[in-house]
C-alpha cells in the first residue's frame, strides 16, 4: 500500500487509532484543561465582566500567550512531522511527547495563586460552555492537520491522527483566554436573568426586614471598620455582618437570602466597587440608613480612570441614604473632605470623625493618642461625653476606623461605656496589620492592604517595634494606573528609612520600588528579589534571626502574578 493510500483512509481507522493515541495525549489534555480553568478563575476575579476581561488580556499578554508552552508544543509537533517523514520509530516520538506533556502539566500546576476557583453555579456554567467550545476547537484543528498531512502524503495513519489531535489540544490551550471570553459573552443574557431574579428576591426580603442596615465603603479601611462596627453593636444587639471578602452585589444578595433573619437588629454590610454604579446597584435593594465612608483614595485608579470617578462612585452610598439617614465620614482623609461639604450642602445629616483639631467639623474626635507595638490608647470626644479608649489595634488609621465605628454605635444606641469595653476587646481583622508571633519572630500580616496610605502606615507601625531586624516583604502596590510607579518609588523611599532588609516579590513590577530604595540610600546588598511567593522563604532563611520583625505588605491580585 502506498503512503497516499495509507493517508487516504485515516478516518476509517479512527476509533482504534484514537485509543492508541489517548495515552500520549492525556498530559496535553491536562495542560489544556488547567489553562482553561485558570482563565475561568480570572473571569471570576473580574466579576465575569467581559469588558474588564477584554482590558485584562492585552495588559497581561505574557500570561495569555505562554511563549515557552507554545514553543514546546510546536517543537513536539515538528518532531512528529520529522518522525513521520523519515519513518522513524513511533514509540520514540511518543516518549518525547509524553515527557514534554508532563513537563507542561507540572509547570502549569506550579503557577501560584492566592485563592482557588470557587465552583459556584455560575463558574460551573462558564466551565461547561468553555469545555464545549474547546472540544469543538480540537477536532476542527485535527481535521485541518489531517487534511494537510494527506496532501503532503506524510506519515502513517496512527501518527497522523496523533499529530492532528496534539495540534488541536495545543491550539485550544493557547486560545484559552479567548475561549473563556467567548463563553462568558454567550452566557451573559442567561446570567443577567438569573442574577436579576436573585436581586429581586433579596429586594423583597429587605422590604420585609424590620432592622436597620449600616453600609460601609471606602478605598481602604472598610473591612476593618465593618468588623469594629459589628463588634460594638453586638455588645447590645443581635447583628449580622457580611463575611470577609463578600462585598459585591451577588455576594451580598446571597447573604440576604440565606442568612438575614428578622431578629437581626442590625445588618452591617461592606460594599465595594470596581466601577461606577456598582454601589448604587447594591444600595437600591439594601436601603441603608447609616452610611460610613472611610476614605477616597487612588486604589483601583487603573479601573476607574480618574480620582473624580472614584469619589463619585464612593459617594453613591451617601446619595442612597433616606431623608432620615446618617452619613458618617472621615475628615482625616483628604479625598473625603469635598464629599463632606457636598453632603452638608445637600442637607444630609452628617457626622464627621477624625483625629484632627478642627472643632468646627469634627463630631467624633480622637485626642491624646499614644501608640506602640502593643496597641493604642486615646481619648474619644463625642456629644455623649468623653472616654479613654484602649485597643490592641495598631496605627493611626485603625484609630480612625474605630472612631467611625464609635459614631455608628452611638447613633444606634450603644452607650459610651459599653463602647469602651468593646474597643478594649477588639482583635485585628484577618490579615490587616495582624500581629503573629511564630518561632521567635514577630510577623505583621498586612496582605489585604493595597493602598499607598495604608502601606505607609504599616511601615510606621513596623518602625515602632524594637528588638531585631525589620524586614519588609512586598510585591509593591498595583492597580494605581498612571501613578503606580511614583507611589511605589515613594514606598521604597519610606521603606529605606525603616527597614534593615527588603524582600521584593516579582522582578518586574518591583523595579520602581527598588529605585525608591536606592534614592533613600538603602544598600543593594540588603535587597533580595523573589521571582514569586514560593521563593520568599528561600530569601528569608539566610537573613532572618530570632527576634526579627517581618512585615508582609500587600498581596498581589492573581491577575498581576508574574510567570515563574
Amino acid at each position: 500500500m502506498s503512503r497516499g493510500e495509507v493517508m487516504a483512509s485515516p478516518m476509517a481507522r479512527l476509533p482504534r487509532l484514537f485509543y492508541r493515541a489517548a495515552e500520549s495525549l492525556l498530559s496535553y489534555g491536562v495542560v489544556a484543561a488547567k489553562r482553561h480553568l485558570d482563565f475561568v478563575y480570572l473571569a471570576q476575579l473580574e466579576r465575569y465582566r467581559s469588558l474588564r476581561l477584554c482590558g485584562w488580556i492585552p495588559r497581561h499578554w505574557r500570561i495569555v500567550l505562554d511563549a515557552r508552552e507554545a514553543l514546546v508544543q510546536t517543537a513536539v509537533l515538528a518532531a512528529g512531522l520529522v518522525f513521520a517523514t523519515l519513518h522513524l520509530p513511533v514509540v520514540v516520538f511518543y516518549v518525547v511527547w509524553v515527557a514534554a506533556g508532563m513537563w507542561l502539566a507540572a509547570r502549569r500546576c506550579s503557577l501560584q495563586v492566592s485563592q482557588r476557583l470557587q465552583f459556584t453555579p455560575r463558574a460551573v456554567r462558564l466551565s461547561i460552555v468553555t469545555l464545549i467550545l474547546a472540544l469543538a476547537i480540537v477536532p476542527a484543528t485535527a481535521m485541518f492537520v489531517l487534511g494537510l498531512l494527506s496532501r503532503l502524503a506524510v506519515g502513517s495513519g496512527a501518527l497522523a491522527v496523533a499529530i492532528g489531535l496534539a495540534a488541536g489540544l495545543a491550539v485550544a490551550s493557547e486560545v484559552a483566554a479567548g475561549t473563556v471570553l467567548l463563553a462568558n459573552l454567550l452566557l451573559t443574557p442567561l446570567e443577567r436573568a438569573i442574577n436579576g431574579r436573585f436581586v429581586l428576591q433579596a429586594a423583597h426580603r429587605m422590604r420585609t426586614y424590620p432592622g436597620q442596615v449600616v453600609g460601609i465603603t471606602g478605598s481602604y479601611g472598610k473591612t476593618t471598620t465593618k468588623f469594629i462596627t459589628a463588634a460594638l453593636l453586638e455588645r447590645r444587639y443581635p447583628v449580622l455582618k457580611t463575611p470577609d471578602g463578600v462585598n459585591t452585589t451577588m455576594g451580598i444578595t446571597r447573604i440576604v437570602r440565606e442568612d438575614l433573619r428578622d431578629d437581626h437588629r442590625f445588618f452591617v454590610v461592606e460594599v465595594a466597587a470596581y466601577g461606577p454604579g456598582e454601589i448604587r446597584e447594591v444600595c437600591a435593594f439594601l436601603r441603608p440608613r447609616l452610611g460610613i465612608l472611610t476614605a477616597v483614595g487612588v486604589q483601583h485608579l487603573e479601573r476607574f480612570g480618574t480620582p473624580e470617578r472614584i469619589a463619585e462612585t464612593k459617594y453613591e452610598l451617601i446619595a442612597s441614604l433616606p431623608p432620615d439617614g446618617v452619613a458618617i465620614m472621615n475628615a482625616d482623609d483628604p479625598g473625603c473632605l469635598p464629599l463632606i461639604d457636598r453632603a452638608r450642602q445637600e442637607g444630609r445629616r452628617t457626622i464627621v470623625y477624625g483625629i484632627g483639631e478642627d472643632a468646627r467639623t469634627l463630631g467624633i474626635r480622637g485626642k491624646n493618642i499614644k501608640t506602640s507595638s502593643r496597641g493604642s490608647a486615646f481619648c474619644v470626644q463625642t456629644e455623649a461625653g468623653t472616654a479613654l479608649l484602649e485597643t490592641k489595634l495598631l496605627g493611626n488609621l485603625n484609630i480612625a476606623n474605630i472612631l467611625g465605628a464609635v459614631a455608628a454605635a452611638l447613633e444606634c444606641g450603644v452607650p459610651l461605656e459599653e463602647i469602651r469595653a468593646g474597643v478594649a476587646s477588639l482583635t485585628p481583622a484577618p490579615k490587616r496589620l495582624e500581629v503573629r508571633e511564630e518561632g521567635g519572630l514577630v510577623k505583621l500580616i498586612d496582605v489585604a492592604n493595597a493602598n499607598p496610605r495604608g502601606a505607609q502606615m504599616a511601615l510606621e507601625v513596623l518602625g515602632q517595634f524594637g528588638g531585631g531586624a525589620k524586614i519588609l516583604i512586598t510585591p509593591g502596590l498595583v492597580e494605581l494606573g498612571r501613578i503606580e510607579a511614583e507611589e511605589n518609588r515613594r514606598l521604597g523611599q519610606a521603606a529605606a528609612a525603616v527597614c534593615d532588609y527588603v524582600v521584593l516579590v516579582g522582578p518586574t513590577q518591583t523595579l520602581p520600588l527598588r529605585e525608591g530604595l536606592r534614592e533613600g540610600g538603602f544598600p543593594d546588598s540588603h535587597v533580595l528579589v523573589a521571582r514569586h511567593s514560593d521563593e520568599v522563604a528561600d530569601c528569608l532563611k539566610d537573613i532572618v534571626r530570632q527576634g526579627d520583625i517581618l512585615l508582609y505588605e500587600n498581596r498581589l491580585p492573581d491577575t498581576y502574578l508574574e510567570l515563574p
